[in-house]
């Protein structure tokens, strides 16, 4: 409550030093008091002249008053008018002793420091008028008034053109501040906080123009700002904590620059009209209900959003972290180009309302660099004079005062170590001020070797560099200094050249396709010595098969040579010596190409590496990796068969890149099969993979696949992917657990695929895998699509996701119709937002059928959350067959066909939808109706023990219980020819025949 006071008490001061344009508000004239000259206030009024100012003493005035053109009426005086003083001396006008508004303006008039309540709703033939303050065709100018518990705004306007400034409108019971009928208002320096309504509100054409500057609205039950009928300057507000929107833009164009946006019920900031015109920019948007910015994609630049749409403190190289800021539009990287950030903005005290950014904030400096957009008062802002997000940037952003100015901290890097004729980096951007302020740069070279000519480069920037020209120690310091002039304490970094380098061993990688009795020479005179010292050489042979006598010729030999007297792998690895240090070593695999005995080859028996064998392997052969942790990065490039006894780990590093930990790189349809092992390590580029699948028809079966950014990645063309068989495995803890891409057709069933930070099943570039009898839980988004893609997903179990099934392709690509979606006999469950969406930027047909999609949306998203989600962000126009299903205890909607804001609504998907169960959802249809055949009832689960998420069979008297289900038999066609015909919704596993049962079938005994 204290920073809320501090906050209106700066405005009001601010304010009522800032002369308004014109001369109409100019105090001069006569001074008439109440009461000690007039018993109420309104005789004074009438009594007063332009000109005059009318003094009313404390207390509490029952009155209904209007003011006078011209007049200015001032509360807060003590008795005997010595003193004015608004907090002390409270003075009340109180209209709960007859209806109507409170106060009613007029031109030029001005009502300052009173508190107005009670005003109510007053009907006078065809006129309604109530409020606190009410104007009509008038422009007054009300300032440092508290206005609360009026009915139905604090004030109103109508075709009015009124300056509101420096008041504190609270517990109204519609919308703070209303405006209608091309009204103009100037809104500045306002506290605006729990009223019924929106803080600020608008209808009615013509369009109202509204200027809305440092204010703090808050805590309204509707939108901070609801510029429905309005246009909308906004600048510099902090608006949280609002039941809807923060800010919304309806009927007009909106502009809306350097506002603080928090905890708002609904998104930040919203713009309806599909084709408005809005500028957001340099806003501070986070931990918003629904979407930061939801405006179409477009319209808004250089904005800071975090946490949006329940999102957290995510990743925004994960795609379900940028998408909900910005309402399912943009991309991991297209959010970036119009300077937007998704980071947290570092608020100094979030839970008591100060939002204030910390040093290092990434708000500071990071707004438009327009010149134009420059911040001018530090504090509160930060930085340089570059515009920092949010209220508190910008050349809006209201002055303050710091109690203390500390110096600022230089950091001027590590020691370290380099060689002769290396160019030096000298990096202070780690250097930082504690209060945020800007700060600039001065390095020096205190200290250099006696017959060095080194010199520093631009020493006047944070990043310098000289060259080391000689051996010894070069010593730089560093020293930073504020914008107020504080100079830090000198910070220094020691370059160390040694005498010496060490020097560098070369030898080859991998010698194949030799044989037995061969002679193996090895060169080692490509190794060097970078200070031109002469090497002395050291081999050794490391490894050999069992059986085998092989030696090093020479050890110490420039190039020496062995011989091969058994089938299998020799490594063999060289360092040097310039006698004052040695190599790194290098190492060279050396493999024969004979037959293996029986087709099989052992690892770590008869080869070091699993590389090795794959390299010595002949198509066919089997690879017997044995339990143990092999770092490495495979390649298969032949057909063979990998298979792990005691589960060894494949670890590829986590290097940086695109790396994989095993990749089938264009094998065909031919691929061998990898079972039995633990991958893990994949690159940590956004290609990385755990298992890189391209244009190969592998089986990947029984692995356990975890630590990837992708754990499987499949692509190719459909003639080879479609062979693909990936089963049997457990795929958790990567960010992608399986990505179907570029025309992949492959078979993906039987897995485990949970706890993935992306999503467990994903699909992009036209890839149509069939996604089979998969469990598939605790991941961000269970199944999903990103791009244009037609999976079809059978018989998995979608269970205690964030998201269940998600077909959202990018609103960055070119968006065309592809082959139809299936969404067929999935269990869709327990998960935190939604069971399915097929959102507006897919444009393929898609059949969702004989699914259960059951108590989603746990947490009440109010906005794509529920049962079964069709459209969204826009109205969508795909066909969307919905049969079968049933659709039960959903939190917020069970069947969603979105058709867009109230004012711009469309048709939507053209939805073909029967024999369906929808009950107990919290809304059963939104913008859709039930169609034929289907029923709103309990359909009587009964659970089965030892099945897995098996309280979902259908109660019925054959199998044991004893009443009939209302989904039994109550399908649209036969089983067999909807392909349930091996599955079963019965205890005893018998399996469906005759008219389909609605909903999810599980496997039937025998099956």
């Amino acid at each position: 409550m204290m920073t809320i006071n501090r906050f209106f008490f700066t405005v009001a001061t601010v304010v009522l030093l800032v002369p308004f344009l014109g001369s109409t508000w100019i105090q001069a004239g006569t001074r008439l008091r109440v009461p000690a000259h007039y018993p109420t206030i309104q005789k004074a009024l009438d009594a007063a002249s332009p000109g005059d100012t009318v003094q009313v003493a404390a207390g509490t005035y029952f009155e209904h008053i209007t003011l006078k053109k011209g007049v200015i009426l001032e509360g807060g005086w003590n008795a005997d008018f010595s003193r004015r003083d608004r907090e002390g001396f409270v003075t009340v006008i109180d209209g709960a002793r007859d209806k109507g508004p409170v106060v009613v303006g007029a031109d030029g008039a001005v009502l300052d420091g009173f508190t107005i309540i009670h005003g109510s709703l007053r009907t006078t033939g065809d006129e309604d008028m109530g409020s606190g303050i009410y104007c009509k065709k008038s422009s007054p100018l009300i300032r440092n008034n508290i206005i609360r518990e009026n009915e139905p705004s604090g004030i109103y306007c109508s075709a009015s053109a009124a300056h509101i400034i420096g008041n504190r409108i609270t517990a109204n019971i519609q919308a703070g501040v209303f405006a209608q009928k091309g009204s103009t208002l100037e809104i500045t320096g306002n506290v605006i906080t729990g009223n019924g309504y929106s803080g600020i509100g608008s209808s009615k054409l013509p369009i109202s123009r509204i200027t809305v500057r440092n204010n703090e609205i808050h805590g309204n039950r509707r939108s901070g700002i609801n510029a429905r009928a309005a246009v909308a300057v906004v600048h510099n507000n902090l608006i949280y904590g609002n039941g809807r929107s923060g800010i919304r833009g309806v009927l007009a164009p909106i502009e809306v620059v350097n506002n603080t946006v928090v905890a708002n019920g609904q998104s930040g900031v919203v713009i309806d009209d599909p084709e408005g015109r809005a500028d957001i920019r340099n806003n501070i948007i986070t931990h918003n209900i629904d979407a930061g910015i939801r405006a179409y994609g477009r319209g808004y630049s250089r904005n800071l959003l975090y946490a949006n749409n329940r999102t957290g403190d995510c990743d925004p190289s994960y795609l379900w972290c940028v998408k909900p800021q910005f309402n399912g539009y943009e991309s991991e990287t297209s959010y970036r180009r119009s300077g937007n950030i998704i980071a947290d903005p570092l608020y100094r005290d979030m839970a008591g309302h100060d939002f204030h950014l910390r040093p290092g904030s990434p708000a500071i400096d990071a707004g438009d660099p327009d010149p134009r957009f420059n911040d001018v008062n530090f504090p509160p802002s930060l930085g340089s004079e570059v515009n920092d997000m949010g209220v508190y940037g910008g050349p809006g952003a209201l002055a303050e005062k710091r109690a203390t100015d500390r110096p600022p901290v230089a950091v001027a890097g590590p020691d370290r170590e380099v060689t002769v004729g290396q160019r030096v980096i000298l990096d202070g951007r780690q250097s930082r001020d504690p209060d945020g302020d800007q700060i600039t740069w001065q390095w020096k070279l205190s200290a250099r070797p006696a017959d060095s000519k080194a010199r520093l480069r631009k020493p006047g920037r944070a990043r310098t560099w000289f060259r080391a020209d000689r051996p010894g120690e070069y010593v730089a310091q560093l020293v930073v200094t504020d914008r107020w002039g504080n100079v830090s304490q000198p910070d220094a970094v020691t370059i160390t050249v040694p005498e010496n380098r060490p020097p560098r061993a070369s030898i080859g990688d991998v010698i194949s396709q030799v044989s037995v009795g061969d002679t193996i020479t090895l060169y080692g005179s490509a190794s060097r010595d970078p200070d031109g010292d002469p090497l002395s050489y050291h081999w050794e042979l490391l490894y050999r098969p069992a059986g085998s006598r092989a030696a090093i010729s020479d050890p110490a030999a420039v190039n020496t040579s062995f011989l091969v007297d058994v089938n299998g792998c020799y490594t063999v690895r060289l360092t040097v010596s310039d006698g004052k240090a040695t190599s790194s070593p290098a190492v060279v695999y050396v493999n024969t190409s004979s037959p293996a005995a029986g087709g099989r080859r052992r690892v770590p028996e008869e080869y070091p590496t699993i590389q090795s064998a794959i390299d010595a392997a002949q198509p066919g052969d089997d690879i017997i990796v044995t339990g143990g942790h092999y770092r490495e990065l495979l390649i298969i490039d032949k057909s063979v068969n990998l298979i792990g006894r005691d589960w060894p780990v494949i670890d590829g590093g986590s290097q940086k890149g695109d790396k994989n930990t095993v990749a089938f790189l264009y094998l065909g349809d031919r691929a061998g099969r990898l079972e039995g092992f633990v991958i893990t390590g994949g690159g940590t580029g956004n290609l990385g993979h755990g298992i890189n699948i391209w244009d190969s028809a592998p089986e990947i079966v029984n692995n356990r696949i975890t630590g990837n950014f992708h754990g499987i990645g499949i692509h190719g063309s459909p003639g080879l992917t479609g062979k693909t068989r990936v089963h049997g495995n457990r795929i958790y803890d990567n960010k992608v657990g399986i990505g179907n891409g570029k025309d992949s057709t492959a078979h993906v069933y039987g897995n485990e695929v949970f706890d993935n930070r992306i999503v467990g099943i994903g699909c992009r570039g036209k890839a149509a895998p069939w996604i089979d009898r998969n469990l598939v839980h605790g991941n961000r988004i269970g199944i999903g699509a990103r791009e244009v893609a037609a999976p079809r997903i059978e018989g998995n179990q979608v269970y205690d996701n964030v998201d269940g099934i998600v077909i959202s392709p990018l609103s960055t690509i070119k968006m065309y119709p592809g082959p139809d979606i299936v969404i067929h006999n999935n269990l869709v469950v327990n998960n935190a937002h939604l069971g399915v969406q097929v959102a507006s930027f897919n444009l393929s047909k898609v059949v969702i059928t004989s699914n259960t999609i059951d108590s989603n949306n746990r947490v009440g998203v109010r906005r794509r959350g529920g049962g079964l989600i069709l459209g969204y962000p826009q109205p969508a126009t795909f066909t969307a067959v919905v049969e079968n299903n049933i659709i039960t205890n959903n939190g917020t909607q069970g069947i969603v066909n979105y058709i867009g804001p109230e004012d711009f609504e469309k048709p939507g998907v053209k939805l073909l939808n029967r024999n369906n169960l929808v009950w107990h959802n919290t809304n059963d249809y939104m913008d859709c109706e039930a169609g034929p055949g289907s029923i709103s009832g309990d359909p009587l689960f009964t659970a089965l023990s030892g099945q897995q998420n098996g309280g979902y069979f259908l109660s019925q008297p054959a199998s044991g219980q004893q009443e009939t289900s209302p989904a039994v038999d109550a399908g649209s066609g036969k089983a067999a020819d909807l392909g349930l015909a091996g599955s079963t919704t019965r205890t005893d596993r018998t399996r469906d025949t005759g008219p389909a049962d609605l909903g999810y079938h599980y496997p039937a005994a025998g099956r």
